[in-house]
């Protein structure tokens, strides 16, 4: 594994990132047919925001000033970023612009890359991932976890089909 992680453009050829994949496509296939057969909205929120969502996460900042030469103005204050203008952030969640489009149309799903930058070295921490947050307007607890069950149980009965496929 340490050999892939320094020579990045063999990782397809093997056998386990081979499998990784076919799997994480599969998979992602899946999430969007069940949300569609269950009418929900596929919705698309911003990379790019200047919310933090409720705290989720330290965020990465983006910026399009040189980080090798920040400029200062005389009271040495950060002259602010030419193109934001304001603090911009990669997203810890779609969350927030999700129940916007919950209360718009009803039942929708994200599906898209989430960012964090805590500072952990750890095998389990990841900076980046893919997270499905389905978001529905007027669902109760029991609505919500009854969802979760049957979203858990409908991939793994679509990932043991694909496993007597092959």
């Amino acid at each position: 594994m340490e050999f892939l992680r320094e020579n990045a453009h063999l990782r397809f050829r093997t056998n386990t990132f081979g499998a990784v994949f076919r799997i994480r496509h599969a998979m992602a296939f899946a999430i969007h047919k069940y949300f569609n057969d269950k009418g929900f909205y596929y919705l698309h929120t911003p990379i790019i925001t200047g919310s933090d969502a409720e705290g989720a996460g330290e965020m990465f900042h983006v910026t399009t000033l040189d980080l090798k030469n920040i400029p200062y103005n005389e009271t040495d204050q950060l002259i602010s970023d030419q193109i934001f203008m304001e603090e911009a952030n990669l997203t810890v969640s779609g969350q927030l612009e999700g129940e916007l489009g919950a209360l718009a149309l009803g039942e929708i799903y994200t599906f898209g890359p989430t960012f964090r930058a805590e500072n952990s070295n750890t095998p389990r921490h990841l900076s980046e991932f893919w997270m499905i947050e389905p978001e529905m307007a007027f669902y109760d607890l029991d609505d919500n976890m009854d969802l979760a069950e049957d979203f858990v149980k409908y991939l793994i009965r679509y990932a043991l089909k694909l496993q007597g496929r092959s």
